[in-house]
């Protein structure tokens, strides 16, 4: 009688147990991934100088770039590698003829070890031109994170730009709300007609589709600016004032500038020194290689011992190194052709966007005090010109529509100025000197 309530009880514990198991379960936090608490430890709200110290600090795509002077200096500890000896072991066996009858199993075994010397300075030229090419490697990654700061800032002024683009739309729906409440209070007084109260709703209508495509352009350039840097799921918002970078116009100091940081061209001048290290390497290269031989020979039946030693060496008939000295110097006139075409391009593409600046600055100037500046005045005498019956609806909404116009535009030449002056400091290298400047 006592076995069937041994299982009940057995059964009512493993209930419980799995009743307990299933509320541990469901009361656990859910795990967290490794990209979601890289997410969580970026900002909100970030400035354009915390951005970019973002990037060069916890960007996953500069680490990717960084790996290249990584794998160029582990050529360095390659080339510094002295070359293995080599063991060599042999037995002779009598397989015909007369036997030695002094011993009945004739064997001979020999064991030589070969060790190359490098005489003629091989390891010192293969470490020079490894060091060389690490350099060359690191002023090409800082080339690469100078194209991703350039296009960095120019998405975080986009996202500025849109942000305040928002904020216009914003400040506009609400100047069309209020005309609008002023149009149907009119309509109820009896001095505004049907149509009106029509036309301006159709007005805040459209004002409102337009602001939500802007929240959609914000969000668009937010992906851009996370899949840049490596974290797709962030999304910060720009936080600062839409203005100028204030980077100067002088083309000859930009020039002198240029030719000491520009990262191309410190890469182009770094190639060309990898270059003269390798041509010499090659020269070194050409001489054969000579190895040291040191051995014994013995045999077992009866025994004796022999030692030996020797040299080995290629000799220099056929191939002389030819090859290696036509590839090496057919580098350098490479490297030497690659950096005068930089210099005449990376000068062309500074004059072109120096002029380009000074024109965004000319138009920027004279529409913001032209066209910008009377903004206020001309909405005051829009309105008191509608109260006083002088003009229609039509004028009111066509001026609240050229004003909303009107400032956009102006975000859109700001926008345009800040994208000519990254042009000018990517061209002058001058793009990390101002992230280094202190706050």
């Amino acid at each position: 009688m006592n076995k069937p309530d041994l299982k009940i009880d057995i059964n009512r514990a493993s209930v419980k147990k799995s009743a307990l198991l299933m509320l541990l379960l469901l009361s656990s936090p859910p795990a967290v991934s490794e990209e979601q608490t890289k997410n969580q430890a970026l900002p909100k709200e970030v400035t354009i100088r915390e951005l970019l110290l973002i990037v060069r600090e916890k960007s996953p795509r500069y680490a990717v770039t960084r790996t290249q002077i990584e794998a160029a200096q582990a050529e360095v500890v390659a080339a510094d590698v002295l070359p293995n000896p080599k063991v060599s072991y042999g037995r002779y066996d009598q397989a015909g003829g007369r036997r030695n009858t002094q011993f009945d199993g004739p064997s001979q075994q020999n064991i030589t070890v070969e060790v190359p010397l490098l005489l003629t300075g091989q390891r010192g030229a293969r470490k020079e031109t490894a060091e060389r090419r690490v350099e060359v490697a690191e002023a090409d990654v800082e080339t690469q994170y100078n194209r991703l700061i350039r296009e960095t800032w120019r998405l975080f002024a986009q996202l500025l730009a849109g942000q305040c683009r928002v904020a216009v739309m914003e400040d506009a729906n609400r100047e069309l709300e209020r005309l609008q409440t002023l149009i149907i209070g009119k309509e109820n007084a009896g001095t505004a007609s049907r149509y009106d109260v029509m036309r301006i709703n159709q007005e805040t209508q459209s004002l409102k589709a337009r602001l939500e495509s802007a929240h959609t352009d914000n969000a668009g350039v937010v992906g851009e600016l996370g899949v840049l840097l490596g974290f797709p799921n962030w999304k910060p918002q720009a936080k600062g004032i839409l203005a100028a970078i204030g980077v100067s116009a002088d083309l000859n100091a930009l020039w002198m500038q240029a030719e000491q940081n520009n990262p191309e061209l410190v890469s182009a001048r770094r190639e060309t020194i990898a270059a003269d290290s390798g041509l010499e390497r090659a020269r070194r290269e050409r001489w054969p290689v000579p190895s040291l031989l040191l051995g014994t020979a013995f045999t077992d039946q009866p025994y004796g011992n022999t030692t030996f030693a020797g040299v080995s060496v290629d000799l220099p008939i056929f191939d002389r190194g030819q090859g290696g000295m036509a590839r090496a110097s057919a580098e350098k006139h490479a490297s030497v052709l690659k950096h005068q075409l930089l210099l005449a391009a990376t000068k062309q593409e500074l004059e072109r966007a120096v002029d380009v600046l000074v024109s965004r600055r000319k138009t920027l100037f004279k529409f913001e005090h032209s066209v910008l500046e009377p903004l206020p005045t001309l909405k005051q005498m829009a309105e008191d010109a509608y109260r006083l019956g002088q003009t229609g609806l039509l004028e009111l909404l066509d001026s609240s529509r050229s004003r909303t116009e009107i400032k956009l535009n102006h975000l859109e030449l700001v926008v345009g100025e800040i994208e000519a002056e990254l042009d000018v400091m990517m061209a002058s290298g001058l793009l990390v000197a101002t992230l280094e400047e202190p706050t």
